[in-house]
């Protein structure tokens, strides 16, 4: 499958605005006030969705994500950030089915909290640890929550140098 390898991201209110996954990533809503979306967003063939089936959770993650994030990241370093995110889920390959009658379920609990939010947060935090490790800044993170999106924050970016968290 071929893949955008340069995504742009506008902003909901300017169109014009042009912004890499970096830059993205770390103002998390554009200068205008708006969300940031994709230029564009990457179609899977059917070839594509029969090949992308075959893969582990971990493959399949990069296969998906690294259209979102090329060149800031390349597939080699996204599937390192990535694994390394997902080293402390109970379940070799992250999520799991189970058959129940005809009925298949995707458990995504089995990460340090056993919330499904671990899934997103733990590879926000190595994402933030990578855009910091070469430099002194501080990223500041704020959640606001009611439930286990606290536990899965502070477990995924707690320990990373160069973060603050306030839950």
């Amino acid at each position: 499958y071929i893949l955008e390898k340069k995504m742009k991201y506008f902003s909901t209110r300017n169109k014009k605005l042009d912004f890499d996954f970096k830059q993205i990533f770390q103002r998390s809503l554009a200068p205008d006030g708006g969300l940031f979306l994709p230029k564009k967003i990457n179609k899977f063939s059917a070839k594509d969705l029969k090949q992308l089936e075959k893969l582990n959770y971990i493959d399949l993650a990069v296969a998906v994500i690294a259209s979102f994030c090329e060149p800031t990241f390349n597939k080699k370093e996204l599937k390192i950030l990535i694994r390394k995110s997902y080293k402390k889920f109970k379940k070799k390959n992250v999520v799991n089915l189970v058959s129940i009658n005809k009925d298949i379920l995707l458990e995504l609990y089995h990460g340090p909290t056993l919330a499904f939010k671990d899934i997103a947060m733990q590879c926000i935090g190595n994402i933030y640890e990578e855009f910091n490790k070469d430099n002194n800044e501080i990223t500041n993170i704020v959640v606001a929550t009611s439930g286990d999106t606290g536990a899965a924050a502070i477990s995924a970016l707690s320990d990373r140098k160069n973060i603050n968290l306030f839950i």
